[in-house]
Formats: C-alpha cells, structure tokens, sequence
C-alpha cells in the first residue's frame, strides 16, 4: 500500500451470515443508483502515528460510464480520479501529478475500485470481494462488508456503510488492517451546486491538458 502514497489518499469472517435475506436485498437496494451524481464529502482520517485526525472537505462526481472524480477542496486544492483504464492525480500545490493504468497500481488501484462500486452503487462488484452482512433498525441501516478469507489482498479494509431515510446521505467508515480508519460522510448536492464542476472539466485539469 505504500507504492503509490498520493493514489492512497482515496481512503483513507469465513461464511456470511446474514440475519435476513431480505434485509440485505432492501439495503443493497438502497445503495443502487444509475447515472451522473455528484456529492458533498467531509473526510476524516485518524493515522497510527498522528497526534490528532486529519481532515478534508469536496466534492465527488460521477457518471454513468464509470468514471469517478475526488476534487478536494480543503485543506489544498487536490484532483484524484479513476477515468476509463486510468487512475489521475493532480496538486497543483506541490506541483505533482501522475497519470497510470490502474492495472500497475495494484492495491491502491483495488481500494479505488471497490470505493467506486460502493459510491456508484455497483453492487455486483463488491460482492465478488467481500462477504455482507446487514441490518435495519428503524429508519436506520447499515452494511458491514469484510474481505473474503480467499482474496489475495491482504491489505484489503474492512468497510461499514450506513444511513438513514434520508436517501441523499451516507457514511462510509474504513478501517484498515493496520487500524488506521477513514471516515467520509457524504450528501448530494443541489442542482445548482451541481453546475459548479464537470467530469470532463477535472479530468482535462488533472491530465495536464
């Protein structure tokens, strides 16, 4: 996880055992969607050796082809995207920006994807990768997803998702082997704040063009 520390910032039991079928169909449901979408995201990250958390503030987009676009907005100005077969970054801070296939990036690449299947509500996708289990108290719900004993990932987090009748917000808790977490609590945006940013904007900043 250390061989592409900037792509990483994206993050920050052997059978299911799932109380209800039926539950998990309803909260899968719940996490479906089709479609461009753009969210409001805070950011917390709480490191093994940080004296207190760090956090951020932005915006996340996506669109009906796959793509996913992070734009920080706080405490730096600072675009990472998944686009096609590539991974983007760009600071233009630090003046640093890289570009790969997100075959070469191994298991940042894997964290980025399974974090796209769970904004884009790509439900197939994680279940390949992780055993669920859910449940819904109330207005509340919740999916705790843990890496299957048989993926070859070691590195692989654990992630809970959860949320309420609002279907517009949404937590997405990951913890790390290593017991680092990462917290993101994320909304949708208006229409209006919608039009602020575009996909094809960020991608072509992000790439240099």
């Amino acid at each position: 996880m250390k061989k592409y520390p900037a792509l990483l910032l994206w993050l920050g039991m052997s059978t299911p055992v799932f109380a209800d079928d039926a539950t998990l169909t309803e909260v899968l449901a719940r996490l479906r969607q089709s479609g461009q979408a753009s969210f409001q995201y805070q950011e917390t990250r709480r490191l093994e050796l940080a004296t207190s958390p760090w956090q951020a503030r932005g915006v996340m987009l996506t669109d009906a082809a796959g793509s996913l676009v992070k734009l920080q907005l706080q405490p730096s100005r600072i675009i990472m995207a998944i686009s096609g077969d590539s991974l983007y970054y760009w600071d233009a801070a630090q003046n640093q920006r890289h570009s790969l296939p997100i075959s070469y990036a191994d298991e940042a690449a894997e964290q980025i994807l399974i974090f796209r299947s769970i904004l884009q509500g790509r439900t197939q996708e994680f279940q390949a990768r992780y055993d669920l289990a859910a449940d819904i108290q109330d207005q509340h719900w919740s999916l705790h997803m843990q890496p299957k004993p048989d993926q070859a990932d070691e590195n692989a987090p654990s992630i809970d998702i959860s949320g309420d009748a609002d279907p517009d917000k949404r937590r997405i808790f990951i913890r790390q082997p290593d017991g680092e977490t990462t917290e993101y609590r994320i909304e949708k945006t208006t229409d209006q704040q919608a039009t602020a940013y575009t996909i094809p904007q960020l991608l072509q900043e992000a790439g240099g063009e």
